[in-house]
């Protein structure tokens, strides 16, 4: 009992209006009289709300359940989204599916138990709206929305981006440096002789 408090009210909702609709499904959603002998027997043709688009709406009635069953046994299971975006999804869809259900067999001798299970889906409904106002309203759903959103698109636009980036060339190498040209040798002068003058007179 302490656990089943601990859920919150919406969850608490959830888990209830979840496990009674499960038990509707299996009661005759459509009450057929077929006539004939099958009339004078008193047998009419019935079928359960697992006709039809009736399945999908117990399957996902079936995940509630459990995902439900899960958080009351304090199990840790590490999911990408937060339990108030779990909450409201699983919600929402039992709500979607239970609608066309009951659009589906409109006139069709639909019986007290088909509009019982729509009243079911729409607590379900109810419960995960209060399980999303216990975890900060609409908003916070749309920010985690939003960062999730944000958060896929990272590495495609990584990818993308660098696909598009031009292949950048390979740097030249440097270039040698100017080869210092060589010393030349200074040109030595030219050595100019100049003969004494000739002291002694011819004779």
């Amino acid at each position: 009992m302490e656990r089943f408090n601990a859920l919150g009210r919406g969850a608490q909702l959830m888990l209830v209006g979840a496990v009674l609709l499960f038990i509707d499904l299996f009661l005759p959603w459509q009450d057929f009289d077929v006539g004939g002998l099958a009339d004078e027997l008193g047998v009419d043709a019935t079928f359960s709300g697992w006709r039809g688009i009736g399945i999908v709406l117990g399957l996902l009635t079936i995940v509630l359940l459990a995902w439900l069953i899960v958080r009351l046994a304090s199990v840790n299971i590490p999911l990408p989204v937060s339990t108030a975006m779990s909450a409201a999804v699983i919600g929402t869809l039992v709500l979607i599916f239970a609608v066309i259900k009951i659009l589906t067999i409109l006139g069709d001798e639909a019986t007290i138990w088909a509009w019982i299970g729509l009243v079911l889906a729409v607590l379900i409904a109810v419960g995960a709206f209060m399980t999303v106002q216990e975890a900060g309203g609409v908003e916070s759903l749309k920010s985690e929305a939003s960062s999730l959103g944000s958060s896929s698109n990272t590495p495609g636009t990584a990818a993308s981006s660098v696909a598009a980036a031009p292949t950048a060339p390979a740097p030249a190498p440097p270039a040698p440096p100017p080869a210092e040209p060589a010393a030349t040798p200074e040109a030595a002068a030219p050595e100019h002789t100049t003969d004494p003058p000739s002291t002694e007179r011819d004779t």
